[in-house]
């Protein structure tokens, strides 16, 4: 961070200063360890082995401090300088160019995130068959080869825009055996989605071809949000038990 952070000053009023900020922040945006990132850390086993139990246990409930406390970030003096300087980052970049940055991590965003998302619906898909819930698992199933058409757009859009595509770790995710506890659940996965997306959507204006991908993605996440909230509706009408029989 701090080679890359001497490379952007000595860049600046040269034609390379625009190349080497995007490169400072983005390497400040990989540096800096988001706080559910360090509490998973911090209660692992190789935390245990790399610090001890009770260095681990301690960084274990300092973190866990830290988010109770609304920190996003662990707070180290590494972290917290990268922190600062984040904050700077629109003054750093110029709008335009930040808004174009912010574009493309929400298209790497989508990759990682919405291929989660992708199989945790197959994987549903299976149990709801298994249950008998045919016409539910063919909806789930419909709703996994959506998701990854759109990882895969928003892949190619990266590479056409000349940028990396990462295999990043994906984080763990719940698996309901209840179809209309999952449904509530994935209910407010796509409300908390929709509302961080319509921000992509509305950074990506000045690029058609991009904001043309992250449009239909979001009218495709809307509808989905909409059928939910409609089945937990009739589910409250008419009764848990005649809604799952017509999902036979």
């Amino acid at each position: 961070m701090k080679e890359i952070a001497e490379k952007w000053l000595n860049s600046i009023d040269t034609p390379e200063e625009c190349e080497t900020a995007c490169a400072f922040i983005l390497e400040l945006k990989e540096d800096i360890r988001p706080i559910d990132n360090l509490i998973d850390f911090a209660t692992s086993d190789e935390a245990k082995k790399m610090l001890g139990e009770e260095s681990a246990k301690a960084l274990a409930e300092h973190a866990v401090d830290i988010k109770i406390n609304g920190g996003k970030f662990c707070d180290c003096s590494a972290c917290e300088a990268a922190g600062k300087i984040l904050d700077f980052q629109e003054k750093i970049l110029g709008e335009e160019l930040c808004k174009k940055l912010f574009v493309a991590e929400g298209l790497q965003i989508i990759v990682t995130q919405l291929a989660q998302q992708a199989d945790g619906h197959l994987i549903h898909s299976k149990i709801f068959a298994a249950q008998g819930l045919e016409k539910l698992a063919k909806k789930y199933e419909e709703h996994f080869t959506e998701e990854r058409g759109y990882v895969s757009k928003c892949a190619e859009r990266l590479l056409a825009l000349g940028l990396e595509v990462k295999l990043e770790s994906k984080n763990s995710a719940p698996i309901f055996k209840d179809a209309e506890e999952f449904l509530k659940y994935d209910l407010q996965v796509s409300k908390d989605g929709l509302k961080w997306l319509a921000e992509i959507v509305k950074a990506a204006q000045n690029d058609l071809t991009t904001f043309d991908i992250l449009k239909e993605y979001y009218q495709d996440e809307e509808k989905d949000m909409y059928w939910l909230e409609e089945q937990l509706g009739l589910i409250e009408l008419i009764g848990k038990q005649n809604w799952l029989a017509k999902q036979i």
